[in-house]
């Protein structure tokens, strides 16, 4: 499922952000998110597995726009504490994994039927891997004020969005975000869990 950004509610959440920064302190915080190139292919094949690490990241997501599935081959990506399966429709419809918790994923392909003989081949290219690292600092600013007293809220239409930002959900398929939370890319995940980590696959939503 794709959920779409409403662009007028963009603006008029901005506008309110910057109105309410006067009537409460700033507390900043430090978000860290980078983009490291990544070099794997595994050339047309029906199999091949591989492992994907970067030092310490807290949190890892997958560049898989180079990748071509056969019609029934899948990609399987095993984290530390999450699985995704991706289909030659997943991957059509959003070129980038879910996010996972923890610094390494394994990465398999499958095809059914014979590793060898005829039949449709398949291709698994990495070309960048999203990180929890900081490569230029980026401070946000809040409105929480000096004491950041925010409980985490278990209703269903609230979900975390870049990292730290909330989103709301006013439809089945639009949210409304703060302007400062940025424009969403393809790679931008809404996250619906309770707690501070990643959602599980099936629970995280391309914007």
């Amino acid at each position: 499922m794709k959920l779409y950004f409403n662009q007028l509610l963009f603006l008029l959440s901005l506008s309110a952000a910057a109105k309410s920064s006067f009537f409460a302190d700033a507390r900043y915080t430090t978000f860290c998110e980078s983009t490291h190139p990544y070099t794997y292919n595994s050339g047309n094949t029906k199999t091949a597995t591989t492992v994907i690490s970067i030092d310490k990241a807290p949190w890892i997501q997958l560049d898989l726009s180079g990748s071509e599935l056969a019609a029934a081959a899948t990609i399987t990506i095993v984290g530390d504490t999450a699985t995704q399966v991706i289909t030659a429709k997943d991957l059509a419809s959003n070129a980038f994994s879910a996010v996972f918790d923890g610094s390494s994923v394994s990465v398999e392909l499958s095809s059914p039927g014979k590793v060898r003989g005829g039949g449709d081949t398949s291709r698994v290219e990495v070309s960048n891997v999203n990180v929890g690292l900081c490569k230029d600092e980026l401070i946000a600013e809040s409105i929480c004020g000096d004491t950041d007293d925010r409980v985490p809220s278990t209703d269903v239409r609230m979900g975390r969005y870049n990292g730290g930002c909330t989103a709301w959900l006013i439809s089945e398929d639009a949210y409304i975000t703060a302007g400062h939370c940025g424009t969403p890319t393809s790679s931008s995940r809404i996250h619906f869990v309770f707690g501070t980590g990643s959602a599980a696959p099936e629970d995280q939503y391309s914007v």
